[in-house]
């Protein structure tokens, strides 16, 4: 159909099936765009969308149809992919998209961990499902990039996203590594919360590396068929290091294409044989979503970020409704007997508190600042709380962008100075907040810490001293 060269092209500026978040001739850095636009028909269903530098061994792109409204996830090749997409009752469109790959040296590493016997199996619910754990973990590796870069821009950040790792053939590498103890070892630690230090020391030591954030999902989770308790279980993140189970990974997508169909999948998940955390829905379209989402939230942690106050916000439950930037409408599950569409504000995202910080982090500076002259060595910034004056004095020779504002535990808003575009210079070098202007940000919440970033990503932490009781 594409392969004909008397085909009439459109612009997708001229065409009446319009992408809505992309731009022809525009540059991405990362593999896989999520495609959101309108085909001027009463149904969108018949829309075809093909590139034509498709990466060897993609499958065809799945396009999700709501009315007039398409989503598509594609596959890019590195450099030129011009995209075609064609409906029957408009003209065939082409986007064209420039895939350059980062250049950051600042990476997310995936490991699988299995423990000292090497064994690599993850927990699944029957025979029929595949042993197939790298293709699965890659595949929401690159599901999480493509979210984050999508939200970003939507809130004005550009499409910033972190690098994942590659080989020398492009494909994103998934490393599958022996953890140093049994896994009665590891489920006895679990149960005191010392698993998450012992991975951490495990990857410190056996595989060093200060340019890596590590996601490592443990092979040897399990429920109890005696006890129906979990064992190697968890979500936790911080520091270098993000830790989850592997009880969900059987119901990840194993392709970029089959992603859609998973989101789209009501089949009810047996709680006698794998652990359902799916937000009480029931369905592996829901946990798919939770548990990848999941994975995004504590990867978020070891990029720096708290729990937020959003109720759609990443680093809040809002990671449940991961798959809402990909789809229209929630399947029925138990918590909802029909589909249940959502409107644009109901989708999941990194939100401004979290976004902003995001903007200023090693990991999202896209390519390497190697040999660029800096404005300032890459120290630290300087915060002095002054509690005699009742004022906090910050300064950075290389500027301030950011400010956080935190209760005890989690962020409660943020302060944003200058630009952010790239190669800007407007952030001042000096600022002076009292406390009663920091108060004053949120009334009614007792603001205890503030996080100051300058425009090389450095951070320093400060507490505030509080009230008498």
């Amino acid at each position: 159909m594409f392969g004909d060269s008397t085909l009439a092209i459109a612009s997708n500026l001229e065409s009446s099936i319009r992408v809505e978040n992309h731009e022809s001739d525009s540059e991405v850095r990362y593999s896989v765009v999520l495609l959101r636009g309108t085909v001027a028909a009463d149904d969108a269903s018949e829309l075809t969308i093909v590139n034509t530098n498709t990466p060897t061994g993609s499958s065809p792109v799945k396009v999700l149809t709501d009315g007039k409204r398409f989503k598509a996830l594609v596959e890019l090749s590195e450099g030129r992919n011009v995209i075609r997409l064609e409906h029957g009752s408009a003209s065939t469109s082409e986007l064209i998209l420039n895939f350059k790959p980062q250049t950051n040296p600042h990476y997310v590493r995936l490991i699988w961990m299995t423990d000292q016997s090497g064994e690599t199996d993850f927990a699944v619910p029957d025979d029929t499902v595949t042993q197939d754990y790298a293709n699965r973990l890659r595949t929401a590796a690159l599901l999480m990039q493509t979210f984050t870069a999508e939200r970003m821009k939507d809130l004005g950040y550009g499409p910033r996203t972190f690098a994942l790792e590659r080989d020398d053939k492009g494909e994103v590498v998934v490393h599958t590594w022996k953890g140093d103890q049994d896994k009665q070892d590891y489920y006895a630690q679990a149960d005191n919360n010392r698993w998450w230090q012992q991975v951490r020391r495990w990857i410190n030591d056996e595989h060093p590396d200060p340019m890596a954030k590590n996601v490592v999902l443990a092979a040897y989770t399990r429920k109890d068929p005696r006890t129906g308790k979990m064992l190697g279980h968890t979500a936790l993140g911080g520091a270098n290091l993000g830790l989850f189970g592997s009880a969900s990974v059987f119901c990840w997508p194993r392709d970029i294409q089959s992603a859609m169909d998973v989101f789209q999948d009501g089949t009810a998940v047996d709680p006698t044989h794998v652990h359902d955390d799916s937000a009480f829905r029931g369905t592996i379209w829901a946990l798919a979503s939770t548990t990848i989402g999941a994975t995004l939230h504590e990867t978020g942690h070891a990029m720096g970020l708290p729990h937020c106050t959003d109720n759609m916000g990443i680093m809040t439950r809002g990671f449940d409704h991961f798959h809402r930037v990909f789809t229209f409408a929630d399947p029925p599950s138990k918590q909802n007997k029909q589909p249940l569409k959502f409107s644009s504000e109901q989708e999941a995202y990194f939100s401004p508190v979290s976004a902003s910080f995001l903007r200023w982090s090693p990991w999202f500076q896209l390519d390497d600042s190697t040999g660029v002259s800096a404005k300032s060595p890459r120290s630290r910034p300087n915060v002095e709380v002054d509690e005699a004056a009742k004022l906090v004095r910050i300064s950075s020779s290389a500027g301030i962008p950011w400010i956080g504002f935190h209760s005890k535990d989690r962020i409660e808003t943020f302060q944003e100075y200058g630009s952010h575009d790239t190669g800007s210079d407007d952030h001042p070098e000096s600022i002076e907040l009292t406390f009663d202007d920091i108060q004053q940000l949120k009334p009614g919440t007792e603001i205890r810490r503030i996080v100051v970033v300058d425009s090389n990503g450095e951070a320093r932490n400060a507490s505030l001293p509080q009230p008498s009781p």
